[in-house]
């Protein structure tokens, strides 16, 4: 029985074990069959001939000879025991007609610096002259550890597919010429902003494999320097001192927010410029300036103003660079905050006409239902929103969630998995900024929302209070109750929904 084509057997012809080409025969032998059919002189086999052997023993005396036999006389080949082979199939054809052109030989990358070479003085590189043809080295060491360290990083953030595109080529730019040691400060980086490269997330990645100099001036340190260069250099050096205390923190000064140094800078700084004109340090100010400025000022800039300048004496005072305080003995008043109003109907037809989107829904119901300040809807998790329970956490007090709530909630919940599929963001209110990394959304993000309609979002808070304190009575413990917040606050809201109740009604008799 032959052997049927492509598969493996032993050749009738050789004997060889392999891939059996045509009619039982090896590759090899298929050229062999035009010969003569003899009895073949060393094995007296009927099969085709060479020089009066078959090809078996020609493969024979090539392994005992060294050589093939070509001529008419071949030598005595011991042929006690055959020695079976193998045979491989064929290798790729040569190409027929014209041969291709040669490839086309890149030349090598350039590099800034050559490994193991000193640099002989800095140079800043201009990454925006930045070449593929020319700069191109994707088997940088470096390069390619940044590009798996991004890989990583996108699949813990989330991050989409063109945002990783965007930071793998950033990536082929800042390090094709890296060498062992370098660093790329993150001024370097901004320009490649034009080259279409995301500069936060590529600056990231340098930071995890310790080779990014952040060189940012933080932006408080920006502002102070700007707001000190209206006072005279001693001067400046002092308040300075006392607003970097403040917020580093010291052994006898407690830590505060830059937000906190702001407000009471900008409170102090006008007397702080009238002083400049006449004093050059802190220490000559007396107690009748700061009467002064008192008297100058009235209601919460009055109050505001006197706390600031107590906050910085009294710190210079207690790290002896004054020998007494000159705001002691002046009491800062009280100011009345005054009973909160409702809104116009106007304003909150207006703010539902502008809720256009779903996370503007969302916010809207949350703060005009809830009564969720900003803070606690930028904190707001997931988890927090219980649809299946329906019940609801806002800054840690757990209230019943709506019908109306619960309905924008899912909406809101659908179009963020739409836009965002890949986000682990744990908050439920995200943006396009935060929706790749784990970070809450910015409170001037959340006032934008609604800032067309020239209402707060603290306001539309304060109108749901004084509404639900003017719909189920003037009662403190209620509010408390309802939303979570203070007892002083309650009262508040108690006492303006009472005196309105009784307006209305004097208006009635």
């Amino acid at each position: 029985m032959t052997t049927p084509p492509g598969s493996v057997g032993s050749c009738r012809y050789c004997l060889a074990w392999g891939v059996i080409a045509f009619s039982g025969m090896c590759p090899e032998c298929v050229g062999w069959r035009v010969w003569d059919r003899w009895e073949c002189a060393g094995c007296d086999r009927e099969v085709p001939l060479k020089h009066g052997h078959c090809r078996l023993c020609h493969q024979q005396a090539l392994r005992q000879l060294g050589r093939m036999v070509i001529r008419e006389t071949m030598p005595d080949v011991a042929l006690v025991a055959w020695q079976l082979f193998l045979v491989f199939p064929p290798g790729p054809r040569r190409a027929r007609g014209r041969p291709r052109k040669p490839p086309t030989i890149r030349p090598a990358p350039v590099t800034w610096q050559i490994p193991g070479q000193l640099a002989l003085f800095p140079a800043r590189p201009d990454y925006l002259r930045f070449s593929r043809d020319r700069h191109a080295n994707p088997d940088n060491p470096t390069l390619v550890e940044a590009r798996d360290a991004a890989r990583r990083l996108a699949e813990a953030r989330g991050w989409a597919w063109w945002i990783l595109r965007e930071i793998n080529d950033g990536l082929l730019v800042l390090l094709s010429g890296h060498a062992p040691g370098d660093t790329i400060a993150y001024s370097e980086i901004v320009p490649i902003d034009q080259l279409n490269h995301n500069v936060a997330h590529t600056a990231e990645v340098l930071g995890l494999l310790g080779i990014l100099h952040d060189d940012r001036v933080p932006t408080f340190d920006a502002w102070l320097q700007r707001k000190l260069t209206l006072l005279t250099p001693t001067l400046a050096s002092e308040i300075e001192l006392w607003a970097t205390t403040l917020r580093d923190g010291g052994l006898r000064t407690n830590q505060r927010s830059t937000d906190t140094i702001r407000n009471y800078l900008d409170a102090a700084l006008p007397a702080l410029i009238g002083w400049s004109t006449r004093y050059q340090h802190l220490r000559e100010v007396t107690h009748q300036d700061i009467k002064d400025v008192a008297a100058g000022l009235t209601g919460l800039k009055r109050k505001r103003a006197l706390v600031a300048l107590r906050s910085i004496f009294q710190f210079h005072k207690r790290a002896g660079c004054l020998f007494r305080d000159p705001t002691t003995r002046i009491n800062t008043g009280r100011v009345d905050p005054g009973l909160p109003a409702p809104l116009r109907p106007e304003q909150l037809e207006a703010l539902v006409d502008h809720a256009t989107t779903p996370v503007g829904r969302v916010i809207l119901a949350l703060t005009a239902v809830h009564a969720a300040r900003p803070t606690a809807l930028r904190e707001l998790l997931l988890d927090d929103a219980g649809l299946a329970d329906r019940r609801i956490t806002i800054g840690g007090h757990p209230r019943r969630l709506d019908d109306l709530t619960a309905q924008v909630i899912t909406q809101y919940l659908f179009h963020r998995q739409r836009r965002w599929p890949h986000t682990i963001n744990p908050h439920l209110i995200i943006n396009e900024h935060t929706a790749q990394s784990d970070k809450p959304a910015g409170l001037h993000w959340l006032g934008d929302q609604f800032r067309e309609t020239g209402v707060t979002l603290n306001q539309i808070r304060m109108d749901r209070q004084l509404e639900e304190a003017l719909t189920r009575g003037p009662d403190a413990l209620h509010l408390v109750a309802v939303f979570g917040i203070s007892e002083r606050a309650a009262m508040r809201y108690a006492n303006a929904a009472k005196a309105f109740l009784e307006s209305v009604l004097e208006q009635n008799q």
